[in-house]
């Protein structure tokens, strides 16, 4: 069963922070193995591109599905569960797994599982606390600020990554501009 779930606290489309769609009892069509997702669409403008982010969430994963191959004919079904997504053309997308095959570095879908989809970089730029891609003074003053307890820690300032915020870190983002 498909459904549409309500926006939160009863907002319209265009002010909502999020949506929720949910496929609720679906079944395999091999084993008749019950299946619970949902794909939560995030109303954002702060990302990178200004493109939207998604959450694709299991609360019951069970992918039993192995498909049916006749040699020379068309397959039954397909085999397992396909996840990704792609372009309204179908000519361009971006796929997890496959007939049950996951990449390299790939964590396995199981219940209570999530693919988070952002255009935000997986990557920490240490030293830039102020966020605006670059090393500079700016940052140096918010680091002696966090040290100093004037502003809140934030864990991007710790250069060596030793977790704790102390004037080695200064001198480590001085080195690093000074390098640039």
């Amino acid at each position: 069963m498909f459904f549409f779930k309500s926006f939160p606290d009863g907002c319209q489309l265009d002010d909502c922070d999020y949506l929720v769609v949910e496929w609720s009892d679906m079944r395999t069509n091999d084993q008749n193995s019950d299946e619970d997702f949902q794909i939560i669409l995030y109303n954002r403008n702060d990302t990178p591109t200004g493109d939207n982010e998604f959450k694709m969430q299991y609360k019951t994963f069970n992918n039993t599905s192995s498909g049916y191959y006749p040699e020379g004919d068309r397959p039954d079904h397909g085999c397992y569960s396909t996840i990704g997504i792609e372009n309204k053309f179908g000519n361009k997308g971006m796929q997890y797994t496959y007939n049950n095959e996951y990449p390299p570095g790939a964590t396995r879908l199981t219940n209570g599982s999530a693919l988070f989809v952002t255009t935000q970089s997986p990557f920490i730029f240490y030293g830039d606390l102020n966020n605006d891609e670059l090393l500079n003074v700016l940052d140096i003053v918010l680091l002696l600020a966090m040290i100093l307890d004037q502003t809140e820690p934030d864990y991007i300032g710790d250069m060596n990554q030793d977790d704790v915020l102390n004037i080695l870190d200064v001198v480590i983002l001085v080195s690093n501009i000074l390098e640039n």
